[in-house]
C-alpha cells in the first residue's frame, strides 16, 4: 500500500496521523503546513531512504520543486524507471520524541508488535521491546518498561508523558491487525510523541499469508499426562550397563502398578519380565519405550490396543538423525488415537507425587515444588545431579527430546493442574508454537524461569541438529517471555536455585576484600539490593569484630579470621530481620578453618530465616568442606559469578 492510502486507512482505526498531500509527478500542490517531508510514493521503491527518495525540512514551493528533481535523479541513478503511476507525498513535519511501532509476522510467535526508540536511531541502538498481539494492559506496560526510552513515561528530566498513550497506540495496532489479517508487516517510523499524543508521520505496510495459519493449534481434549496408575517399561534390562536397567531400578518405588517388558522374559528386581505388551492383563496408562528405533512403531500399535494414554520414547535415532518419516508416523498415531507422546530421544520423566522416577539420570532425588522441563537430556541429567548435591527437590521432571507430540505449552497447561508444582523451570532449544507457549505462561498461576540456547547462528544450527527444532529470534524470545512475566536466565544452574530465592536484601560476609568487591558488582548487575546497616546493627558488629573491619556491607572480617570470628559475625547477622540472603565468602588463608566455617553456615541457616550460601574460592584446600556440604546436600558455590546467577 502507498503511504497516502495507509494514512486514510489508519484514520478509520483512530490512529492520529500527520497532515499530508499526495500529488502527481508533474504537480506542485497547494500546501499550508510547511515545513514538510517530501517522499516518493512508488511500488518500485520500498525503502525510500536507501534510494535517496526522502527530503526533509522543505519550507517553500521552490524547495519542493528542487526536492522532486533531486529524488527523481536519485532513483533514476539506481536504475528505477518512474512513470505516471508513481506519485509524491508531502507530509507535515512535527517536533517531538521519535518513537517506533511495528508489526512482524514471526515464524515462531506469529503476529508480534515491536515498540521502542524510533527515527534513525532505531537500527543504531535497537532499543525496542516485543509485545504479543494478544497482550493486555499489564503485559504491554511490562514490555514497554523493558526499554530505555520508557523513562520518558516516568518523569525523566521533567517529561510528563503518560504511558497510557503508548498503551492506547498498541491497542490500535492490535485491533488493526485483527481486522486486517492479510497485513503481515508494518512500520511506523517515526511516531512523534508530544503532549497531545502520538502521531504517525511515516508508514509502510506489507500484505501476505499469516504465519499463524501455518502454526496451527494445539490438540484438544488430550488425556492428562500425570494421571498414570499402570506403567509399563518396555525394554527393561538385567544388564546394568543398559538404559533399561537404570530406568527399571529408578522406577521401583512407583506407587502404582509396574510392569517390566523384555522379549527374553525372566525376572528383574523381583518383578516378572513380560515377553510382550500383549501378555499384560488390562489397560496400560503409560509406557516408557527403551528399545531399538525400528521396533518402536510396532510397539506403539500394540500399546494402542491397551488403551494407552501416555508414551515416553527414550529411544534416539529419529528426526535428530534424519528419520523424519518414522517420527511423523508416531505423531499421526498419537493424533489419531489421542494419546500423549514425550520424546523421542529423551531421558524420561519424574513425578514425585507417585514416587515415579522413570529417568536414567540420578536416582534418589528429593520431592519438591519445582517442575523442570528440558529439551536436552544431557542438560537435565547434569541439573538433576547438581540438585541432588544441593538438596533441591522436584515435583516433576520432563525430558522433552524431539517433542514429536506434547510441547511446552501443553505441558504447562497440565502442570498448572498439579498442586505439587509451584515453579516451572525450562531449558529450551527451540519453540514450535510460540503463540501457544505465551498463552500457556500468561494463563498459568506458576512462576517461570527459562534458559534459552540458540542465541547465535552457530548454536541455532547445533540445537537444530540436536532436537530437530527451530530456534527463532533470541531477542524476540527474551522480550516476549519477559513481557508475560517469565524470568530469563543467563546461567543454566539458575533454573534450580532461582525459584527458591525471592531475594530482596543481601548481606555479604568475607575474609577478603577483593572477592567481595567483585561479588557486589555481580549483585548490582543482577538488580539485587545490598542491606544498609542501622547504627544499632553496626554497634553489634563492632562489639565482635576487630577495629579495622570494613564498617559496612560487605562485612570484611579480615584475612586472619578463624571460625570463632565467623561464628560471632553470623550470630549478629542472623538477627537482622530485613536480610533475605547471606553470602559467606571463604578464601584459603593459612589460618582458615574452612570445614568448621561451613558447618557454622549450616547452623546459621537452620536456626534463622535467611538463606546462607557459602562461596568457597580456592582449590584443594576447599575439597574437605565441599565433600561435607555435598554429603549434607547443602548448596554452595565455587565462583562468584555462579553464586549470583539466580538473582
Amino acid at each position: 500500500m502507498r503511504e497516502s492510502e495507509i494514512y486514510d486507512l489508519l484514520e478509520s482505526y483512530d490512529f492520529k496521523t500527520t497532515r499530508y498531500v499526495s500529488f502527481k509527478m508533474d504537480e506542485i500542490p497547494p500546501i499550508d503546513f510547511f515545513p514538510v517531508v517530501v517522499k516518493l510514493e512508488s511500488d518500485k521503491v520500498v525503502h525510500k531512504s536507501d534510494f535517496g527518495a526522502v527530503k526533509l525540512n522543505i519550507n517553500s514551493y521552490e524547495q519542493l520543486e528542487q526536492a522532486k528533481s533531486d529524488i527523481i535523479a536519485n532513483v533514476t541513478a539506481r536504475g528505477v524507471v518512474l512513470d505516471d503511476e508513481d506519485r509524491f507525498i508531502a507530509v507535515q513535519m512535527l517536533s517531538g520524541i521519535e518513537l517506533y511501532v511495528g508489526l512482524v509476522d514471526d515464524a515462531i510467535f506469529a503476529k508480534t508488535i515491536v515498540f521502542g526508540k524510533g527515527g534513525i536511531e532505531l537500527e543504531l541502538y535497537k532499543d525496542v521491546c516485543y509485545i504479543d498481539i494478544n497482550a493486555q494492559d499489564e503485559e504491554i506496560v511490562r514490555a514497554i518498561n523493558l526499554t530505555t526510552i520508557s523513562k520518558i513515561f516516568h518523569g525523566f528530566r521533567g517529561f510528563e508523558y503518560s504511558i497510557e498513550m503508548a498503551v492506547e497506540l498498541i491497542h490500535c495496532i492490535q485491533k488493526f491487525s485483527r481486522d486486517n489479517p492479510q497485513i503481515v508487516e508494518l512500520d511506523f517510523n517515526p511516531v512523534i510523541l508530544t503532549k497531545s499524543g502520538l502521531t504517525v508521520v511515516d508508514a509502510r505496510i506489507k500484505k501476505g499469508e499469516a504465519a499463524l495459519e501455518k502454526l496451527g493449534s494445539l490438540r484438544k481434549n488430550r488425556p492428562h499426562f500425570f494421571t498414570n496408575e499402570r506403567l509399563a517399561l518396555i525394554g527393561a534390562s538385567s544388564d546394568s550397563t543398559k538404559v533399561g536397567y537404570a530406568i527399571a531400578h529408578n522406577a521401583l518405588a512407583f506407587t502404582g502398578e509396574l510392569f517390566l517388558v523384555n522379549a527374553k522374559g525372566g525376572e528383574l528386581f523381583g518383578h516378572r519380565l513380560y515377553k510382550s505388551v500383549s501378555e499384560i492383563v488390562g489397560d496400560i496408562d503409560t509406557a516408557v519405550i527403551m528399545i531399538p528405533s525400528h521396533f518402536v512403531i510396532e510397539t506403539i500399535r500394540e500399546l494402542i490396543l491397551k488403551n494407552i494414554k501416555n508414551i515416553v520414547i527414550i529411544t534416539a535415532g529419529f528426526k535428530e538423525s534424519g528419520d523424519y518419516e518414522s517420527e511423523n508416523a508416531i505423531a499421526n498415531l498419537a493424533q489419531t488415537h489421542n494419546f500423549n507422546v514425550i520424546g523421542p530421544n529423551c531421558l524420561g520423566y519424574l513425578e514425585s507425587s507417585k514416587k515415579l522416577n522413570a529417568t536414567f539420570g540420578t536416582g534418589g532425588l528429593r520431592s519438591g515444588e519445582l517442575a523442570l522441563l528440558s529439551q536436552s537430556g544431557a542438560v537435565l541429567s547434569a541439573l538433576m545431579d547438581k540438585a541432588y548435591d544441593a538438596g533441591i527437590g522436584f515435583s516433576h521432571l520432563v525430558s522433552c527430546g524431539n517433542m514429536v507430540d506434547l510441547d511446552f505449552a501443553e505441558m504447562i497447561d497440565m502442570l498448572n493442574r498439579e498442586e505439587s508444582c509451584k515453579y516451572i523451570s525450562i531449558y529450551a532449544e527451540g519453540i514450535k508454537n510460540g503463540k501457544e507457549f505465551l498463552r500457556a505462561i500468561r494463563e498459568s498461576s506458576k512462576k517461570f524461569y527459562i534458559f534459552k540456547t540458540g542465541k547465535s547462528a552457530q548454536s541455532k544450527k547445533a540445537a537444530f541438529s540436536h532436537t530437530g527444532n527451530l530456534s527463532g529470534n533470541y531477542a524476540m524470545f527474551k522480550g516476549l517471555m519477559e513481557s508475560v512475566g517469565a524470568k530469563i536466565e543467563d546461567d543454566i544452574e539458575a533454573l534450580l536455585f532461582n525459584p527458591f530465592n525471592e531475594v530482596k536484601n543481601i548481606l555479604v560476609v568475607t575474609n577478603a576484600g577483593g572477592p567481595a568487591s567483585i561479588l557486589v558488582d555481580y549483585i548490582v548487575d543482577q538488580g539485587a539490593t545490598l542491606h544498609t546497616f542501622t547504627p544499632e546493627e553496626l554497634e553489634a558488629l563492632n562489639a565482635v569484630l576487630p577495629a579495622n573491619w570494613s564498617k559496612n556491607n560487605p562485612v570484611d572480617i579480615i584475612g586472619d579470621a578463624m571460625a570463632d570470628r565467623y561464628e560471632k559475625t553470623l550470630e549478629v547477622v542472623g538477627k537482622i530481620q530485613e536480610v533475605d540472603l547471606v553470602y559467606v565468602i571463604i578464601t584459603p588463608q593459612c589460618m582458615t578453618d574452612t570445614l568448621n566455617i561451613v558447618k557454622l553456615c549450616e547452623l546459621c541457616e537452620r536456626e534463622g530465616k535467611q538463606k546462607v550460601y557459602p562461596i568457597l574460592l580456592g582449590g584443594h584446600e576447599m575439597e574437605e568442606a565441599q565433600r561435607y556440604l555435598r554429603s549434607k546436600q547443602i548448596p554452595f558455590f565455587k565462583t562468584l559469578q555462579s553464586a549470583t546467577s539466580f538473582l
